[in-house]
């Protein structure tokens, strides 16, 4: 068995070096959210073209394309999603549930003293929160790493469903 080192791992001349544990995407700049050019091959293209890498194998990329969609979108990394199918439900429905205490703490403070608080407002101010990527609520969820919620997209009604 031979170990391989951090020095002969990446010394190919002209290979594209990109971390194969995230998973890039492109990401509108104006609204955040995931461009509809988006997929494999346009955003390792796109990794190309911002490294001002076009020679060998990356030569086969569609890099004017690329240019092209890096003209409105950028580059994110996310994390690998599990190859298991339900594994993304599951682990979403489990850090909805952790993070319900947090967002009634953060909902209190929303919450005019003089209104009762009400489920199915809740349920939509939630999902106003997570829609938001700059909200409060989007941010210590980033903190926390429940990534699979961010991206989940839910409704109402899911959020009461978890209730």
């Amino acid at each position: 068995m031979v170990k391989e080192s951090g020095k002969h791992r990446n010394s190919a001349k002209g290979g594209l070096k990109v971390d194969r544990e995230k998973h890039y995407v492109l990401e509108n700049r104006k609204t955040g959210k995931i461009a509809s050019g988006n997929n494999w091959l346009n955003a390792l293209a796109a990794i190309a073209v911002m490294r001002d890498q076009s020679s060998g194998i990356v030569a086969a990329l569609p890099l004017k394309q690329a240019t092209k969609l890096l003209q409105h979108n950028k580059v994110v990394e996310k994390n690998q999603r599990s190859k298991d199918n339900n594994s993304v439900r599951k682990n979403t429905r489990e850090q909805a549930k952790k993070m319900i205490p947090p967002l009634a703490v953060f909902y209190e403070k929303y919450l005019p003293s003089h209104k009762p608080p009400r489920v199915n407002e809740f349920c939509k101010w939630v999902v106003q929160e997570f829609q938001d990527r700059q909200s409060e609520v989007s941010q210590f969820a980033e903190r926390k790493e429940f990534h699979d919620l961010i991206d989940a997209n839910r409704t109402a009604r899911w959020w009461q469903d978890q209730l």
